[in-house]
């Protein structure tokens, strides 16, 4: 495979997707039983042959030629309209969504796979499904009758666009700032204010596009309770446009290929809304698309470290450069192949293991979704509970992790990574922005300490320590005991760090509590990600240890079968994050309990 075409590992979606977590068993669920494992397998199938074929050409052209604002219109690059007809066409925008709603109604944890695959393919072109997506599931959730027949059959299958309207000139991520007005005239509302950032906020994809817009009443209260969730389309009803202007559009780092637009609605005073099932409950309300998206987000840092696993690797496999270690200064000796080198090596499989990690975590909170949507009524608030405390993580730890696990492909490259003769360089640019969006990661870093932990009298904790005791009941091969036996260290790691945090409270008040929010975020995602891989290793293990009993020799079944490799890696790479990436949870874990408030306490300034 060359290391400039990209596919898409389905051995490991598929993996995670039936074998870990087990998906044929939502088909037990009365909303699910009309699938089966194999329309589930299907489904991932054919998401990656939709991403290889028609979605990856793209990448590349998306990132050199941009979007670009002629007459007050965004033109998209070649190629992106017909692929979005195309990604309708087959379903792929709706795929959460309930079938009466026109989409097809899988498990989030088949669409968070399926997602998987199409993301990897091309960041930039996937950003307007996941808003499109998270509108319909708004109305669908929030909407009147006639709200639900208007806008979410045509949304859900690419007829129509979808936005997110929140952050505005003077008020990013303090939404509750916001100065957006909403003024009622007859039976519509009409609209004030610019929005800015906007994701999507204009394009050729569709004939319309729906703005989920905050604003605020007359005599709303301050602050974020006082802030109403608003439909605004571009075209109204009657076909006539709506006041809703491209004020400009963004030049960016990377993801060139979607639209980031400055919004201006009401210029002429004539920008109808309409209002999302009651005054005042806007911000209650977006909180759900916010969190579905986050997980989005979440999925595109899992796919720059997927997309930097799979380049760096084929580019090692290819590139020969000097002489293996072990034949010493031998000149004579061969020339080898940079995989061959242990420093490459270690780096391919630190990409590898953030990569595996990741999408457990990610799979996890789509398994949740299910669970607490549609499982049995008395676990439902367990699994709400895990899916509130791992959203922040999700979104945070993923394109942390993401990012960096792209740039180290880059590192595996040298040289013509750094070019952009290679698809890596514009992977790490286009990864940079999932740590921003959505809420930057410090935000979702106070959310996890300041809401999550505190939240139902420390419930979701709770929860957590439930889910962590999984292993306690399973008979585990000797091959993971080590492994299991060093998680567990961080794992009891993990809740001292949260005691010692709350700790900082009496000696640091509340901003003493917040200092080290991002540290307990890091600390949990990796003690989440060596859990999720883990459960994968335990079933690898056992996969492979039938195997192993049907074959001659270890050595022959490893040679011969692409399935006992596989299985064989997938505890390697368990062993690996567990016993070399996972040791930088002691280093958070310290400076919680360090405590030191150096930071509040300078006085910063420029001394120049």
């Amino acid at each position: 495979m060359s290391s400039t075409e990209f596919k898409v590992d389905r051995r490991d979606i598929q993996f995670v997707v039936n074998e870990v977590f087990e998906a044929e068993k939502l088909c037990e669920f009365p909303n699910f039983s009309d699938f089966d494992m194999d329309t589930f397998h299907l489904i991932i199938e054919e998401a990656a042959h939709f991403a290889e074929k028609v979605i990856v050409p793209l990448n590349a052209v998306g990132d050199s030629e941009g979007c670009v604002l002629k007459e007050g219109q965004v033109v998209t690059p070649k190629g992106f309209k017909e692929a979005w007809q195309q990604m309708g066409e087959n379903g792929w925008i709706g795929l959460n969504v309930p079938p009466e709603f026109g989409g097809q109604g899988v498990p989030e944890l088949v669409s968070t796979a399926a997602t998987d695959a199409l993301v990897s393919s091309n960041q930039a072109f996937l950003i307007i499904r996941f808003l499109t997506s998270g509108a319909v599931n708004l109305i669908k959730t929030f909407g009147s009758q006639e709200q639900k027949a208007t806008y979410c059959e045509k949304m859900a299958t690419g007829k129509w666009a979808g936005t997110m309207c929140l952050t505005e000139p003077n008020a990013g991520t303090a939404v509750g700032d916001i100065i957006t007005t909403a003024t009622k005239e007859g039976d519509h509302y009409l609209i004030k204010g610019t929005k800015m950032f906007i994701s999507s906020g204009d394009h050729d994809f569709t004939d319309n596009i729906i703005h989920m817009v905050l604003a605020r009443l007359p005599d709303a209260p301050p602050g974020p309770k006082g802030i109403s969730l608003f439909i605004v389309p571009k075209i109204r009803h009657d076909g006539t446009p709506n006041d809703v202007t491209v004020v400009n559009l963004e030049h960016k780092m990377g993801i060139h290929g979607s639209p980031t637009c400055l919004l201006s609605f009401g210029d002429n005073k004539q920008c109808h809304g309409e209002l999302l099932q009651a005054e005042n409950q806007g911000m209650s309300q977006m909180f759900q698309m916010m969190n579905e998206s986050r997980l989005q987000i979440g999925l595109q840092g899992l796919a720059a470290s997927a997309a930097a696993y799979e380049f760096a690797l084929s580019y090692a496999n290819e590139r020969v450069q000097g002489i293996a270690i072990q034949h010493g200064k031998d000149q004579n000796a061969a020339r080898s192949l940079i995989v061959e080198h242990p420093d490459v090596k270690r780096m391919l499989m630190s990409i590898k293991a953030t990569t595996e990690g990741l999408r457990g975590l990610m799979y996890a909170c789509g398994y949740f979704t299910d669970m607490c949507t549609h499982g049995p009524e008395d676990t439902r608030e367990h699994y709400q509970n895990l899916l509130d405390l791992s959203i922040p993580i999700a979104k945070a730890f993923g394109t942390d992790e993401g990012f960096q696990a792209a740039c180290l492909g880059i590192q595996v490259l040298g040289g013509v990574g750094y070019t952009r003769d290679f698809p890596l360089e514009q992977n790490a640019r286009d990864a940079k922005i999932g740590s921003i969006y959505e809420g930057a990661n410090g935000v979702q870093a106070l959310d996890l300490v300041g809401r999550k932990f505190n939240m139902k009298n420390g419930a979701l904790l709770q929860s957590l320590q439930q889910e962590l005791k999984y292993f306690e009941q399973i008979t585990i091969p000797k091959e993971i005991q080590g492994m299991l036996d060093e998680w567990n260290s961080y794992q009891d790691l993990l809740f001292e760090s949260i005691q010692n945090l709350r700790e900082l409270t009496k000696s640091g008040g509340p901003q003493g509590y917040v200092l080290y929010a991002t540290n307990m975020l890091a600390l949990m995602g990796d003690v989440l990600c060596a859990f999720y891989l883990l459960k994968q290793a335990l079933v690898a293990q056992n996969k492979f240890e039938a195997l192993e009993a049907e074959a001659a020799s270890r050595e022959s079944l490893l040679e011969e079968s692409t399935d006992a490799r596989f299985y064989w890696n997938k505890v390697r790479t368990a062993e690996h994050y567990i016993l070399v990436l996972l040791p930088r949870a002691l280093s958070n874990a310290r400076i919680i309990k360090n405590g030191s408030f150096a930071s509040l306490q300078a006085k910063l300034e420029l001394t120049i």
